[in-house]
């Protein structure tokens, strides 16, 4: 489904999802061998948003200027590169400083403001698939996100509260879960205003990109709450899988107008 351009995108996408199956699926190795994959790793954090970056903008370059689906993609594209500068300003005071940076740092202005434009891209979304949605649909999507976020908020609360981390530390530990959360059923929304055509399968990516960006969410939560680990956790593979499935959503929807 995915002419040239489709070929290539799933070759960066497949590379991308065989150097993180290989950085985070492999145990042990000596010395050498764990620097590889912290700096595999720390690469990747910083190559998968903007791969998804390039998804959303290669999906919004297939709609016309002043239209509305153009402006859900492109606002989904800043969101990325914003995680993207987030990631750098991350790894490059791992690198040069040698230690993980503080948290709160001003990375995670950068992280606040991916979930805050990703969540007004999903907003846009809704309201444009909203009338078109069967009405026992949205109010259980409407009744599944409620929940789910509340039972987020109130599992991520329990355990930011044991913690001896200040306010601050804590706010945002319990916003990024939070925030990720309510981007489920966003993404599902569209995929079911599409139900039947092939415009529903780029919006079930984008649903998985947040269902992984949530647990991920929660793993960095975790980490919060016993201390933040500068090495390589299987979580992070999280982080990439959210971004890969996000970049397919993108490529998809490009794809997918093209043939239409």
């Amino acid at each position: 489904m995915l002419t040239q351009r489709p070929v290539r995108a799933k070759a960066i996408i497949g590379s991308l999802a065989v150097a993180a199956g290989i950085t985070y699926g492999l145990d042990g190795g000596g010395p050498g061998v764990q620097i590889a994959r912290h700096v595999t790793s720390a690469v990747l954090q910083i190559l998968a948003p903007l791969v998804a970056g390039l998804g959303c903008m290669a999906a919004a370059r297939a709609y016309a200027r002043g239209d509305r689906e153009r402006t859900v993609w492109m606002t989904g594209a800043w969101a990325t590169l914003a995680w993207a500068a987030g990631r750098a300003i991350f790894t490059g005071h791992q690198w040069i400083g040698g230690t993980a940076l503080p948290f709160p740092s001003l990375a995670d202005g950068f992280f606040v403001a991916f979930y805050v434009l990703l969540g007004a891209a999903l907003w846009m979304e809704v309201r444009l698939v909203w009338p078109v949605v069967e009405r026992p649909v949205r109010r259980n999507l409407a009744i599944y996100g409620a929940l789910a976020w509340a039972l987020a908020l109130t599992m991520v609360l329990v355990s930011v509260a044991r913690s001896q981390a200040s306010v601050l530390e804590k706010a945002l530990a319990a916003f990024y879960p939070a925030a990720a959360v309510l981007l489920v059923p966003a993404g599902l929304l569209p995929a079911a205003g599409f139900r039947g055509g092939t415009s529903a399968y780029p919006w079930l990516a984008v649903a998985m990109a947040a269902v992984c960006l949530t647990a991920a969410s929660f793993g960095f939560t975790s980490l919060i709450q016993h201390g933040l680990n500068p090495a390589v956790q299987r979580a992070d593979a999280l982080w990439v899988a959210g971004f890969v499935f996000l970049a397919v959503g993108g490529f998809w929807q490009r794809a997918a107008l093209e043939e239409a």
